[in-house]
């Protein structure tokens, strides 16, 4: 099997455990943010049937208001006597329900302050009996304020205020799978709901009260208007979506939920789990749910009475098969979609493994290239390979080859220099000693005779070109003394920005620096180095003095010292003169090497330079271009930094990345 079925066949597996894990992942996600969303629906909605229960008790309330202030009432509790109140039978309905009119009652009753009947509208033949059993009636006069809530009435009750409600008040109780078990076959009580206006007197004090009330059994007018609110008669394959209904205990008593008939399920009972929760512990209850014959995503919330008993339940439901179908038919949607990619990724990843093995060939090529010397070798750009950063890692990787190739050959060169420069110091030390002796004799002498020649004498400018080439000879011996011997004893910790400033303050008022202008950038954190202080004033005083001939006393000297990296002390001496030809780099600290006019030096200065900086564990750095300037950089190991040749080696690729 090679590499690129490989990576195929890897990469379709892959492939086919994310997509697998992402269909189960999301088909959870989808059926659980369905029911979520479904459920936090009917939670609203069940809000609104609440605030729909409420206003029908308000208006309740101001329907009695309204009656109370049109009506004699107050007359006919003082006098005892209903005949002032005979036009009141119109508010009564005529039938068992209301029919689109919201404002005729199931009944109405005028009783005094200790709640004694006086006149029933809609059973005039029954009063005299009195109705402090009331929860509203009693609140209403104790507290001599309006009052409404929903009350439950037994059936001889509800006859009582109104004979022609004894029908509706009777439900027989159906069974359904899932409802809690009851003893009762028929429900007997009526929930009505129950508003009470006081009536005062003239004085202010209460007389009695107006009481009117509608019976909710069988009454449909609250359970479609929330189901109109909210669902506004929404179908899903020829079915009501959603659904409303009002509960005296377990039993509907106010529902639009059908039955198998597909008539209104009035006497079904609730299921156990959902009657544990609301009737018995007081909490609302949302879920999934079966309500009669099908499954609803449901709400239920308990319904209290003025004493704050539960007396019954509010109930909101959303059809589950439409919600279950259009979820089926997103995780259809979810996986068709999935299986797309996964075609589409095996026709990538079969691209990908032909680019990637191409570029691989490529990369062997590169490979083979640099193994055979060829540093100069760059990997060509390659077009939406995808290799960029592998390509631009392997480029740099043969530069940095390059670079290191390139150093290695600074090091040795640097090394033959310091051999050479060795065995030179050694030859010019026996030269010099040689040498320096008759050189000596030649210039006492020569000044001896000089002084016994007259001024007009004709062999004394002879004379003095004899004593001032023989100075200079004797010069150019001292320099190759100073070039052989090594670092005195006087090896101790010196502070190299001190060393620096009294080394500016020897040349700065000389004539060659009159016309440059100095600037220092010397950091204060600098560790001191061990050194000879003679010595390397030698060697800022040498480079200074260089600095100030290539720029020909016109210019700026820049002058900076840092910490390295690797701990060590950098002095960075750089002008803006003429600067140094490229091809004269490699030799300026070769003995007698010099750009200066013949004269003009020795050509040993920075070769001395050079080996101080060498026998101090040192690196001296040159960088120049002709037109533009020269820096010196010198790095010197610190007495935190104990390190030699590591230092070295550091120091070496530390710098080449600073001159990049």
């Amino acid at each position: 099997m090679n590499l690129q079925t490989r990576l195929v066949i890897g990469f379709l597996i892959a492939t086919c455990l994310t997509g697998a894990v992402a269909t189960v992942v999301g088909i959870t996600t989808i059926n659980r943010n369905t029911l979520d969303e479904v459920q936090r629906k009917v939670q609203q909605d069940i809000h609104t049937a609440e605030l729909i229960y409420d206003y029908n008790l308000e208006r309740l309330k101001y329907q009695l208001e309204f009656i109370s202030l049109r009506s004699p009432l107050e007359d006919a509790i003082l006098r005892n006597d209903p005949s002032p109140l005979a036009g009141l039978e119109t508010l009564i309905r005529p039938g068992t329900a209301r029919s689109g009119d919201h404002s005729s009652l199931d009944m109405l009753t005028l009783v005094n302050a200790h709640g004694r009947v006086i006149y029933r509208v809609a059973n005039p033949g029954a009063k005299g009996d009195n109705l402090m059993w009331d929860p509203v009636v009693r609140k209403c006069l104790f507290e001599k304020k309006p009052q409404s809530s929903a009350v439950i009435m037994p059936l001889n009750t509800v006859e009582d205020q109104n004979p022609r409600l004894t029908a509706r008040v009777v439900i027989p109780i159906r069974k359904t799978p899932q409802s809690v078990e009851v003893d009762d076959k028929v429900l007997i009580d009526g929930m009505v709901l129950r508003a009470a206006q006081p009536v005062f007197g003239p004085d202010g004090a209460i007389l009695g009260a107006l009481v009117g009330g509608i019976l909710l059994n069988r009454d449909y007018d609250i359970v479609d208007t929330v189901k109109e609110t909210v669902y506004q008669d929404e179908k899903y394959r020829g079915r009501d979506i959603g659904f409303a209904t009002i509960f005296l205990g377990p039993v509907r008593i106010s529902t639009n939920v059908r039955d198998v008939n597909n008539e209104r399920a009035v006497g079904t009972i609730v299921s156990r789990e959902v009657y544990n929760r609301v009737l018995v512990q007081g909490r609302d209850w949302v879920g999934r749910a079966f309500v009669v014959n099908d499954w609803y995503i449901s709400a239920y919330a308990p319904l209290y009475g003025i004493d704050g008993r539960i007396i019954g339940m509010f109930y909101t439901g959303i059809l589950e098969a439409k919600y279950h179908d259009l979820s089926v038919n997103t995780i259809w949607l979810f996986m068709g979609i999935t299986f797309l990619g996964m075609v589409i990724a095996f026709f990538i990843s079969f691209w990908m493994g032909h680019s990637i093995i191409r570029r691989i060939r490529i990369l062997k090529q590169a490979t083979q290239a640099i193994s055979a010397g060829n540093l100069e070798y760059q990997l060509p750009p390659g077009r939406s390979s995808g290799f960029d950063m592998l390509d631009e890692a392997f480029n740099n990787m043969a530069r940095s080859l390059k670079d290191r190739d390139e150093r290695l050959q600074k090091a040795f060169q640097r090394i033959t220099r310091t051999e050479r420069l060795a065995s030179l110091g050694q030859m010019a030390a026996g030269v010099a000693h040689e040498i320096n002796n008759p050189l000596g004799g030649i210039l006492l002498y020569s000044n001896l005779v000089l002084e016994e020649m007259s001024d007009d004498h004709p062999g004394r400018k002879n004379m003095e070109k004899i004593i001032y080439q023989t100075d200079r000879c004797k010069k150019i011996v001292q320099n190759l003394l100073d070039f052989a011997r090594t670092p005195s004893g006087d090896m101790k910790p010196l502070d190299v920005n001190g060393v620096i400033l009294t080394s500016l303050n020897l040349v700065k008022d000389q004539s060659p620096f009159l016309g440059v202008k100095i600037e220092s950038d010397l950091s204060e954190d600098l560790p001191p180095v061990t050194a000879d202080l003679s010595r390397m004033e030698e060697v800022f005083l040498n480079l200074f003095i260089n600095a100030a001939d290539a720029m020909e006393g016109k210019g700026t000297l820049w002058i900076a010292t840092r910490l390295s990296s690797t701990g060590a002390v950098k002095i960075s001496i750089r002008d803006n003169g003429k600067g140094i030809d490229k091809a004269y780099l490699p030799h300026i600290f070769e003995p007698f090497f010099t750009t200066k006019d013949p004269g003009q030096g020795t050509g040993l200065g920075l070769s001395i330079t050079y080996g101080i900086i060498q026998k101090h564990n040192g690196i001296i750095d040159v960088e120049s271009e002709a037109g533009k300037g020269t820096t010196f950089v010198i790095t010197l190991p610190s007495c935190l930094d104990g390190s030699t040749e590591g230092h070295r080696e550091a120091e070496g690729g530390a710098r080449e990345e600073e001159h990049a």
